[in-house]
């Protein structure tokens, strides 16, 4: 075990997980006050009939609610526009109720209610003042399983117009409650199921290797790690209405947000994210398309370097992988990305991460590694994802990405170079 140097846990919010929590719903609201603001994304939640049996809930308990419903990502525009308009209205507890991005919007939408300007002003890297902590009380219940944001302190704001995605983050901004309810996401369409599964697995294993890690969240992660491996490829070739396995991506889901928070996220959303912020693309179809590539890079680095605990940490996510059971030892690198400088790279003078063998001297770390890289190539093989030019990236936003994108927290610095092959590997 990892010696522990320094530790600093912080407060969670108030988690009631489990299939048919949402009939709870209208029993949690009341202590925080009768008017409420209830922000949704899509019609799904209506067409499901969940919603229209939560209003009877809500009209029979006598509890006052407004609707707004939300189409995109939380953009400066239109966070701007819901917190003006209903700040002067008696609002005690804000509800967001959908994926990722609406509960982002309402984090955003329960801080800036009670703040001046535009939000704006608060964002990491654009704004001039620093957010205050005071919110109105927030209840989280996402519909997908990939974000994690009901358990994180920070927002991701769009602005299109600039070009960026920024965080407005706070620890007071952690939603007071978070109702997972794998039900909720029974009725996804496969391609949302993929994209959200593949930011959950991105964010566990980026928080995992982090060079920040907190040691106090491993367990945690390895179950959920082992429960998305398990998951992600049935849901996605049709198991679709498998209570169980979708409960055990909600949780890999939950458990990224709490792992990530407080370890960091390393080069693939260090990418994807000026990636999202200059064309719309689903930010977990950019995660899942970078991690192999990008960890094909870090791998190789750790290994060169000799960085012997980076080593363990990739090992310990591939066991999970493989069930070590001697697991699959395959490296597939060769048949992903064999015409592009990425396997030049890769496989340069560098036989520990060399494709297209068995190599039983391998030491444990250096099998972890392998075992870990063939799943994601196996993933990324069979779950077919289109190429990042299929929703309008262009060599254009190539460059400006490269400009902006960093790899801090990783165990392994991406030079710019490098995130250039890796976006040719991915566009």
């Amino acid at each position: 075990m990892e010696s522990i140097s320094s530790l600093n846990i912080k407060g969670l919010p108030k988690i009631y997980f489990g299939a048919g929590k949402f009939s709870e719903l209208h029993t949690i609201i009341p202590s925080f006050g009768r008017n409420v603001l209830i922000i949704i994304g899509g019609e799904s939640l209506k067409k499901s009939g969940r919603f229209k049996v939560l209003a009877l809930q809500l009209n029979q308990a006598q509890i006052k609610y407004k609707v707004v419903s939300v189409w995109d990502e939380p953009t400066t525009e239109g966070i701007d526009a819901i917190a003006s308009e209903f700040r002067k209205m008696p609002v005690n507890v804000v509800v967001a109720i959908g994926g990722g991005s609406v509960i982002d919007f309402g984090k955003a939408v329960s801080a800036m209610l009670v703040a001046d300007g535009s939000v704006k002003n608060y964002l990491e890297g654009v704004g001039t003042k620093k957010p205050s902590g005071t919110k109105i009380p927030f209840i989280a219940v996402p519909t997908t399983a990939g974000t994690g944001s009901e358990v994180t302190k920070n927002a991701v704001v769009c602005d299109r117009k600039e070009g960026y995605k920024k965080s407005l983050r706070h620890d007071a901004y952690t939603p007071d409650v978070a109702l997972v309810d794998p039900e909720l996401t029974l009725t996804l369409p496969r391609h949302i199921t993929i994209a959200c599964g593949l930011d959950a697995v991105s964010q566990l294993i980026e928080s995992y290797t982090s060079i920040n890690v907190d040691v106090s969240t491993d367990s945690l992660a390895l179950k959920a790690l082992l429960g998305a491996s398990e998951s992600l490829l049935p849901l996605a070739l049709g198991q679709s209405n498998d209570i169980s396995l979708r409960s055990k991506m909600s949780y890999a889901a939950l458990v990224s947000g709490i792992k990530f928070s407080r370890s960091g996220l390393g080069a693939v959303h260090g990418i994807a994210g000026p990636v999202g912020g200059l064309f719309p693309i689903p930010h977990g179809i950019a995660c899942g398309k970078l991690l192999f590539p990008v960890m094909t890079f870090v791998i190789k680095k750790i290994v060169d370097e000799k960085n012997i605990a980076a080593q363990k940490r990739f090992a310990d996510i591939g066991k999970i992988f493989t069930g070590e059971a001697g697991g699959d030892d395959i490296f597939y690198c060769e048949t992903q990305i064999s015409k592009t400088k990425c396997i030049e790279i890769c496989k340069s003078n560098n036989p520990a991460i060399s494709g297209g063998y068995n190599n039983n001297n391998d030491d444990d770390y250096t099998r972890g590694c392998k075992q870990f890289l063939s799943t994601l190539d196996k993933w990324t093989r069979t779950l077919k994802l289109p190429q990042l030019s299929r929703f309008g990236m262009t060599a254009a936003h190539m460059e400006k990405a490269i400009a902006l994108a960093d790899s801090k927290n990783s165990p392994a610095i991406l030079s710019k170079e490098e995130m250039k092959v890796i976006l040719e590997v991915v566009r």
